[in-house]
């Protein structure tokens, strides 16, 4: 049985009972998939989809235990909130739960596993990568230089889930009672920023230590400390036990904070904090100064690796990095 209920433009039900029909139409609605049903016949899917603009909102019950498979996200985010019922999703090999007091993010290039049972109820977004990329780049002037990636299952307190499912309920309600009004496409612009804006800034991710600069800092005490050592210390050689003498916590208390909060040791985010002050240095800096000096500067004593890095993060040498900066310069005759 299927049937289509008519709604305003951005808002569209749908229910159906048939496997093959129910897996075209998510796929469509979130991600292709793939999925296996022990009960088919026992299947009975009721969805919700609220489109806000790059936002797609899909609150999703298949009435039955379901494995879904192989998840193809391309270029978007999935935004899980369990409503009803405890699920379990796989990413990148290991397992979490998404309940209702927590928030679970699929990212782009990440395999994903997930287990529904009957009881199961979702409230799933769906954000393509270049809102947050945009909003990096337009509103936080930071530049978009490798990819957007959230720490699964790292979301500091309560708070943000709460707040999340708050949101989400909000902007539905206003969809249903007002559609003409939620057609702007300046409001819509706005509210999806506002869902952005949320989980860049609250929810762990590969760029949470640059927008802590801008006042919004979710990282523990241990690791905010740890990190204004390391960048006070750019010309001093540190090693992680010095690194957590200093800061009064285990290595392996420094290690797993980093890791978490801000998804890399802290050896790498050393050697990041310096390439980054390298290519500043070649970018903007003294034209005539040597890389040597330069590299020197910034605390790199190993020339040969650190080159090399610089090419991984930059897609080019310090020397030519070097160079294009002396190209530009007026020639004085």
């Amino acid at each position: 049985m299927t049937s289509a209920i008519a709604r305003p433009p951005a808002v569209s039900d749908f229910r159906s009972r048939n496997a093959d029909e129910i897996v075209d139409y998510v796929g469509r609605s979130l991600a292709p998939h793939g999925m296996d049903m022990p009960n088919p016949e026992a299947m009975d899917l009721k969805l919700r989809s609220f489109q806000i603009a790059q936002a797609h909102l899909v609150d999703i019950a298949y009435g039955a235990d379901v494995a879904i498979e192989a998840i193809d996200l391309d270029a978007h985010f999935l935004i899980h909130a369990a409503m009803q019922g405890r699920t379990s999703i796989w990413g990148d090999g290991v397992e979490h739960f998404i309940q209702p007091d927590n928030l679970y993010i699929s990212c782009p290039g990440q395999g994903t596993r997930i287990r529904m049972t009957r009881e199961c109820r979702h409230l799933t977004v769906r954000i393509a990568t270049r809102a947050f990329e945009d909003y990096l780049t337009q509103f936080m002037h930071i530049p978009a230089s490798r990819p957007v990636r959230f720490r699964a299952g790292s979301e500091s307190g309560r708070e943000l889930p709460q707040v999340w499912r708050n949101l989400l309920s909000h902007i539905i309600t206003q969809l249903e009672i007002a559609p003409a009004l939620m057609a702007s496409p300046q409001t819509q612009r706005q509210y999806a920023t506002v869902m952005v804006d949320l989980l860049l800034n609250h929810f762990p991710n590969s760029y949470s230590d640059q927008l802590s600069l801008h006042g919004n800092d979710i990282t523990p005490w241990h690791v905010r400390r740890a990190r204004d050592i390391i960048h006070g210390a750019l010309e001093d050689t540190i090693s992680v036990t010095d690194l957590a003498m200093q800061v009064g916590v285990s290595v392996r208390s420094l290690q797993n904070g980093f890791r978490q909060f801000l998804g890399l040791t802290p050896v790498e985010y050393v050697r990041r904090h310096r390439l980054e002050q390298l290519h500043a240095a070649l970018s903007t800096g003294d034209p005539q100064s040597s890389i040597t000096v330069k590299m020197l500067d910034c605390g790199i004593t190993n020339f040969g690796r650190y080159a090399q890095y610089y090419r991984q993060q930059y897609g080019c040498s310090p020397s030519e990095t070097l160079r294009n900066r002396r190209s530009t310069l007026p020639v004085h005759s």
